[in-house]
């Protein structure tokens, strides 16, 4: 099997504004670039020096701008090209070309790097097929798979070919997973096939499921039967560039929503184990010990109130990215519609009104679900603070009952021992035979006799109310 004039088109993207950029350093903000200066020197060892060519500090009003540096701007053309001719099976060269165009789209960066063997020669002849096999020498080392970073967003696969003799149907799918499979040699690295269409009237296959959501990696293989296909292609470039970008952004938020979605999860099963434990627990006579505990706890559940709300908030905001994204998205569709003559976009429509639409019904429905977590999180502080105060005023009150009580005691026996006193002639009179024994400590023995007495009427009195 046989390909005529492939084309890889990669379309990357990060971001550039994000909330923690004091956090981020200088090499992770630039991967875009090094990774295109990365990709093109293992292919082609050839200096692509996109990195040295970019001028992030350009202004604009406008939601794209140009990052290449005027100097580097040929004929109006913000890409920068680049060619060189690989070895094929140790025999011959071929000539690949190539360029990087990069971007700045709202808050993000975009790279749109392009590797792909000329319709025509040098000398004007047209370039003879290749095997299928050829598209392995485009991606060594699978180095058109970008790492991820902190900024990292995404990115799409295009490859794109013409089909020179087999065009009947039964063999397009047979078609697309050899190129697959030799654009991807290790099957580790081969995402899964997802469905196959049709767009400007030329077959093209998907890969890449949401259920392996935690490696997804989105590839597309458009295999060209006539004119129509290519020419739409190259008219609607700019758009597609920005339809990814809004895709990736929605995969994305999408992808960030299931990492809070399992933490949320972990809070929400920590707030039932929470309530369970305090069902269990006993609230009578709780010592000093036990409302410390609960003291603690009420600190404890404040601060997971705190986390638990702004996991919630978080899950909220990537519903409004998804949302957000997935309008722009369709605005796009609306454009490319409008410069194609209304062609049949249903295969890229399918993106926003079946997938983007569950990822939005998927994240309400967890919003519904866990914002019933706020609510028993506030029962179970509540009941907790409850207790507290409730033991609190308990012993405040106790408390205020004993200082009563010895006030009336101690105020009872300094009458007692003023009375005893008066009726002692000389309370220090040295012990004589003629003096009674010890006069001083019989008014203190009187004081106490009424102390105690009257301490006990007192408790009497207060515990009978």
């Amino acid at each position: 099997m046989k390909i005529y004039a492939p084309n890889i088109h990669l379309f990357a993207f990060q971001l550039y504004k994000p909330a923690n950029l004091e956090e981020i350093n200088a090499d992770e903000q630039n991967k875009l670039w090094h990774g295109a200066d990365a990709i093109v020197k293992t292919i082609l060892h050839t200096d692509l020096n996109l990195s040295q060519n970019i001028d992030v500090s350009k202004n604009s009003d406008s939601p794209r701008v140009d990052l290449l540096k005027e100097s580097a701007v040929k004929d109006g053309n913000h890409s920068l090209p680049f060619e060189n001719k690989i070895s094929v099976d140790h025999q011959q060269d071929v000539m690949i070309k190539g360029f990087a165009y990069p971007v700045q789209l709202h808050d993000s960066y975009g790279l749109s790097l392009n590797l792909r063997r000329p319709e025509k020669e040098a000398d004007g002849t047209p370039s003879v097929d290749l095997d299928i096999s050829f598209l392995s020498n485009l991606n060594p080392h699978n180095c058109l798979t970008l790492s991820p970073n902190k900024l990292f967003l995404g990115q799409t696969l295009l490859i794109t070919a013409w089909l020179t003799g087999a065009k009947d149907k039964k063999y397009l799918y047979e078609i697309a997973e050899s190129c697959l499979q030799a654009v991807f040699a290790d099957a580790k690295q081969r995402p899964s096939f997802h469905r196959q269409g049709e767009l400007f009237g030329s077959p093209i296959f998907e890969y890449g499921l949401f259920s392996e959501l935690a490696n997804y990696q989105h590839v597309l293989i458009w295999l060209f039967v006539d004119e129509q296909a290519d020419e739409k292609f190259g008219l609607i470039y700019s758009e597609l560039l920005d339809l990814f970008f809004f895709r990736t952004k929605v995969v994305k938020a999408y992808q960030d929503s299931r990492k809070t979605y399992y933490l949320l999860d972990e809070q929400y099963k920590n707030i039932e184990r929470q309530l369970d434990k305090l069902s269990n627990q006993k609230i009578d006579n709780l010592n000093q010990k036990d409302l410390n505990e609960l003291t603690e706890k009420l600190k404890y559940l404040a601060e997971l109130a705190v986390k638990y709300t702004r996991l919630l908030r978080n899950l909220e905001d990537y519903q409004n990215t998804i949302a957000i994204n997935s309008e722009n998205y369709h605005d796009r569709l609306q454009q490319i519609s409008s410069k194609t003559q209304q062609a049949d976009l249903s295969f890229l429509e399918t993106f926003y009104h079946k997938i983007s639409a569950l990822f939005q019904k998927q994240i309400n429905f967890d919003l519904g679900y866990f914002k019933h977590g706020t609510g028993l999180l506030e029962q179970v502080i509540s009941s907790i603070r409850g207790i507290v105060e409730i033991e609190q005023a308990k012993r405040d009150r106790s408390l205020e009952q004993t200082i009563q009580i010895i006030g009336v005691a101690l105020g009872g026996g300094v009458i007692v021992s003023g009375v005893v006193t008066q009726h002692i002639d000389k309370p220090f009179a040295p012990i004589s035979v003629k003096n009674p024994p010890h006069p001083m400590i019989l008014s203190l023995f009187w004081s106490f006799v009424a102390i105690a007495f009257l301490w006990w009427v007192a408790r009497w009195w207060t515990n009978r109310k």
